[in-house]
């Protein structure tokens, strides 16, 4: 984006700075602090409190420098990283079962190696599997449960991981237990103030155009569809057999089109936006292997979609993936092959949505989702926080606001969120995935030599 042209001298000095050093990252995140600890005060329910545990309770989805679990019913259980020095403060009140431990250690390791904990293991008829393949991959290596906590895995950054955290709880969870799991809706997780359907509930994680998975007006929009992967991997070998940036746009935008034409209900919107861009862009981020990072091949990536598994001698990236370079590459593969955000009514009947985003910086679009954050979850959940918005509204303040307010690159100037309505709550036909991938069988029935377009 820097190429490009569409960042600041202040916030491409500042990009800099990072990329030659992450732990500059932490100076820029640190410099809001006092500011931070102001707005704590003013809201009673996020008053610090102590953490007596000192240590790791949750999960957290997608990685982020985390320690052992043992494999259990994969409920995740909400899972946020405090920054160095405390950033991020223990909530109280409703929201004082989220629990937020301490940032663990990264840097290139074998995953899982000869971990006896860690090694592959198929999911049981209770465990659940849901849309990630990348998530199912985390739990089928014991690094995904409610009981204990999570291994590193994906090499995301803390800021990276507790806004992805956020979203899935936002999406679908239970606010207040801080619990969701990774598939659909399960009696395991508690309905505390509004239905906690999922990671596969429609609209914010599982959109329209993604990857592998059908648009929900089609029926079941859970399960691994093969032709759509072997689509997928005819991107990759028109781009020199990379999942890289150019084919994930070619991808996004053959996705997109096949939708908009086909989908009388499809929608592009925000989260569309913000989905269909990051989960490529963490193809070619954070699949390969960290020995070569920057080669998103076949055999690096074609595991964790097929099987659900690490590749042999797969090892974590060196330096973690940041959210600010989440923003960055997304908006530099949308502007590769960009398309127009709106909805369908009915099919040839488009509607655009008149929000320009190829005019927009990285930083823009960061806050255009924060400040629509709320109104991004799935219908069935929006009467919840309406009927809750203060809580809701507390949550997005003290747990994803502090990576984007004043944090040296966003620095989004937050004053509201969008309220969502309260008249909201019509069930979309969203299912959920009792077993992933190879179109519902499961594990890796066909194999990787079979499936494999030369």
């Amino acid at each position: 984006m820097q190429k490009r042209g569409m960042l600041s001298d202040e916030d491409s000095a500042k990009f800099q700075a990072v990329k030659r050093d992450p732990a500059a990252a932490e100076k820029f995140l640190l410099e809001h602090r006092a500011k931070y600890k102001r707005d704590i005060d003013e809201h009673a329910k996020l008053a610090p409190r102590q953490n007596s545990s000192g240590g790791l309770l949750g999960i957290l989805p997608l990685g982020g420098g985390l320690r052992k679990i043992r494999r259990s019913i994969d409920l995740c259980k909400y899972l946020l990283q405090s920054t160095v020095n405390g950033v991020l403060q223990p909530l109280s009140g409703v929201l004082e079962n989220v629990d937020i431990p301490t940032p663990q250690s990264q840097g290139l390791v074998e995953i899982p190696g000869d971990d006896p904990d860690h090694q592959f293991q198929a999911p049981g008829p209770t465990d659940v599997r849901g849309i990630c393949p990348t998530l199912n991959a985390l739990a089928n290596h014991g690094k995904c449960s409610s009981l204990s906590g999570s291994a590193s895995g994906v090499p995301f950054t803390y800021g990276l991981s507790v806004f992805l955290s956020a979203l899935g709880l936002l999406a679908g969870g239970d606010l207040p237990t801080g619990k969701y799991t990774i598939g659909g809706a399960d009696s395991r997780v508690p309905n505390t103030i509004g239905p906690a359907l999922g990671l596969d509930s429609h609209g914010v994680f599982e959109i329209d155009g993604s990857i592998t998975r059908q648009d929900v007006h089609f029926g079941n929009n859970a399960n691994f569809l093969l032709q759509r992967w072997e689509e997928y991997v005819d991107a990759a070998n028109d781009n020199g057999g990379l999942f890289n940036e150019a084919a994930n746009a070619q991808d996004n935008g053959f996705r997109y089109d096949n939708s908009r034409n086909t989908n009388p209900d499809f929608f592009a919107g925000a989260a569309w936006f913000a989905v269909s861009h990051a989960e490529r862009v963490f193809v070619y981020q954070g699949l390969p292997n960290g020995t070569n990072q920057s080669y998103a091949d076949y055999q690096n990536v074609a595991p964790f979609f097929l099987d659900e598994r690490f590749p042999e001698e797969w090892y974590r990236r060196a330096d973690p993936f940041t959210l600010p370079s989440a923003f960055m590459e997304a908006a530099g593969m949308f502007l590769l092959n960009p398309r127009e955000l709106g909805a369908n009514e009915g099919l040839n009947n488009f509607v655009p949505l008149g929000v320009d985003l190829t005019s927009q910086t990285p930083a823009q679009i960061g806050c255009f989702i924060i400040e629509n954050i709320l109104d991004l979850a799935p219908d069935q959940f929006k009467p919840a926080i309406a009927n809750n918005f203060d809580t809701y509204q507390a949550f997005v303040q003290g747990i994803i606001l502090p990576f984007f307010e004043n944090d040296g690159f966003f620095n989004c100037d937050v004053q509201s969120f969008a309220r969502p309505s309260a008249n909201a709550g019509v069930a979309d036909g969203s299912v959920s995935s009792s077993g992933s991938p190879v179109n519902g069988s499961y594990p890796g029935v066909l194999s990787l030599n079979f499936v494999r377009s030369e």
